[in-house]
């Protein structure tokens, strides 16, 4: 049987790479980009591949926080640096559950409004209402989840049971995610991935 940090380790590794494939989905590759009226069209045309696609982030979202979760309990005797890494999985886990939520309504409310917008209906102030909603969602999912990345960051560094690249490249990703967000108001999400990614990979790379 793995021990605890691997198990830790896999799930902070397999977890974002299994719920990127149908992130690459070559229909939606470009989803993010186009105007709304595109996108709103696009994923009514290819509604099992946004389905799938919303899926793919949340399978991600779950595995890296039950990753860092299970990382933490490991650590809990590493005194300082154990609580601040329990402080930055409780985090993330909430900034995650606010992710859930808004994967789960657009993956359901987007297909609607192309509905609507197939049948003539004017779906402008319906978007425009639930466009505000799922943003104050998404700003609370970033900043708590930038907060996380931050606390995560220092515990690694504290308890030096890791090698110091690692924690600087957390740490800085949560500055740098929350700066993002106070400048242009949105952010990628996949962005916040890679570095939790890198704890999994260390773990099992020994680089401790």
């Amino acid at each position: 049987m793995p021990d605890s940090q691997t198990v830790a380790a896999l799930l902070l590794v397999l977890g974002p790479l299994l719920g990127a494939v149908p992130v690459a989905n070559p229909r939606l590759v470009r989803i993010w980009s186009m105007s709304r009226k595109d996108h709103v069209a696009t994923v009514g045309a290819n509604r099992r591949g946004w389905l799938l696609l919303n899926a793919g982030f949340g399978l991600a979202t779950v595995a890296t926080s039950a990753g860092l979760g299970i990382l933490a309990l490991a650590w809990q005797g590493d005194d300082g640096a154990g609580a601040a890494l329990t402080a930055g999985a409780i985090a993330y886990g909430i900034g995650g559950a606010l992710w859930c939520a808004v994967l789960a309504i657009r993956a359901r409310t987007t297909p609607a409004l192309a509905d609507l917008g197939a049948a003539g209906a004017a779906i402008e102030p319906a978007e425009a209402l639930l466009g505000a909603a799922l943003s104050g969602l998404f700003q609370g999912f970033v900043i708590a989840t930038a907060v996380a990345l931050i606390a995560i960051g220092m515990a690694l560094a504290a308890g030096g049971s890791m090698t110091p690249v690692v924690s600087v490249v957390v740490g800085l990703t949560g500055l740098a995610a929350i700066a993002l967000q106070l400048k242009n108001g949105d952010l990628i999400p996949a962005l916040l991935y890679p570095c939790t990614v890198l704890i999994g990979v260390a773990l099992l790379a020994g680089w401790v």
